[in-house]
């Protein structure tokens, strides 16, 4: 069952964010747990919020949702800015059913555009793929 995350679900979620931010990141271990929460936290002060995947009466994972704007147009887009799901829930298709009801709740509310970002390297953009997201851009680094 997919429902926005309740007031002691949005702790416990904001309390393992840890784990969702750095398995993102091209480099896991990286990002502190004071940075991963403040980097939750001002997403979800600007309008987003979770939805969360039960499983039974646990949470299973979570998607991080709310609204952007291109830096370039200033057009405004759903976004997906994380989606998580714990290790022992994974290989169920529980991700995949977490981005579709982010895309259709987002939809609802008037976005005709959703965007995510995903690292190359991230086995979930094959999942992002097989929904139909396009690859918009690259970003490259020199070091």
């Amino acid at each position: 069952m997919i429902e926005r995350a309740s007031a002691e679900e949005k702790e416990y979620i904001l309390s393992n964010s840890i784990q969702s931010v750095n398995e993102g990141t091209t480099n896991p271990g990286i990002i502190k747990e004071d940075k991963a929460i403040e980097i939750v936290t001002s997403i979800l002060e600007r309008g987003g919020y979770h939805l969360v995947y039960r499983d039974g009466d646990q949470i299973a994972g979570w998607v991080l949702i709310g609204e952007n704007t291109d830096y370039f147009t200033g057009i405004k887009h759903g976004f997906i800015y994380d989606v998580f799901v714990f290790p022992e829930f994974r290989g169920k298709g529980y991700s995949k059913k977490l981005v579709q009801a982010s895309i259709r709740d987002l939809k609802e509310q008037g976005f005709e555009e959703i965007r995510l970002n995903v690292y190359s390297s991230n086995f979930a953009k094959y999942i992002y793929k097989d929904i139909g997201f396009k690859e918009m851009q690259t970003i490259m680094v020199y070091k």
